[in-house]
């Protein structure tokens, strides 16, 4: 006994064909959801995130503190005599700390750090450079930013790196100008080119991957000295640079 004609097998075939399509249509169909970026960030080796816009960054901790173009010579220990770069490279509880600084006028501290090892590309364009520090203070006195700034490569006067971009100095009024009590991160940004540079802010300046990439580049913060009774220490946890460039 024939159950089933062979028009309806082939009737049969044709639907489940139709069915398969349908299902495939389906999977492939994305409607795009405007509430999600269209360009993901993308993690790749050596700490470059690569985005699909043509935008690229890295980010690097220094490799020198306060001893690199014989600043232990021209300044002496700047206040962190015990201080080692590795101490502000993770956000880790291990810190690089100052001696004890006390109100009498001339007691300051100077943090350099160079040896970022940044690797821009030759034809990048900077877009924008952040400095992310973690820092706070212990002991009674106020005590703050004279200024920070991010440091060249060209060195200028007694072997010292010239500092270069955008100051925040103690004449400006910005968040974490004065140091905290407790833990705390900052990030302090400034573009890849402007005229706001200089400890006044009238300055032209320009980044570029040569002065980026180059060993002495880096960040240089310089206390005021604390007011108040007592003495205090300024505590460093971490202090990094994110370098942010587009290529053509």
């Amino acid at each position: 006994m024939k159950l089933f004609s062979d028009s309806s097998i082939i009737r049969g075939i044709g639907y489940s064909l139709v069915f398969i399509l349908c299902v495939n249509c389906k999977k492939d169909f994305n409607p795009t959801n405007p509430s999600q970026p269209l360009a993901e960030s993308i993690s790749a080796l050596g700490g470059e995130n690569v985005a699909t816009s043509g935008l690229a960054s890295q980010t690097r901790t220094a490799t020198f503190l306060n001893n690199l173009n014989n600043f232990q010579e021209v300044f002496g220990d700047q206040g962190y005599p015990r201080a080692k770069a590795e101490y502000v490279a993770a956000d880790d509880g291990k810190y690089a700390s100052t001696r004890k600084l006390s109100a009498n006028g001339i007691s300051h501290s100077m943090l350099a750090l160079q040896g970022f090892g940044f690797t821009i590309p030759d034809n990048a364009t900077i877009e924008n450079i952040a400095v992310r520090v973690r820092r706070f203070k212990t002991g009674n006195p106020a005590i703050g930013d004279y200024f920070l700034s991010v440091m060249q490569r060209v060195q200028c006067g007694v072997g010292q790196p010239c500092t270069y971009g955008v100051f925040w100095t103690y004449l400006d009024d910005y968040p974490g100008r004065m140091y905290p009590n407790t833990e705390t991160e900052y990030i302090f940004s400034q573009r890849g080119s402007g005229t706001n540079g200089g400890f006044n802010h009238d300055q032209a300046y320009i980044w570029t991957p040569a002065i980026v990439n180059h060993q002495y580049f880096g960040v240089r913060i310089d206390s005021y000295p604390p007011s108040g009774k007592g003495s205090v220490v300024v505590n460093y946890d971490l202090v990094e640079i994110t370098i942010e460039y587009s290529l053509p």
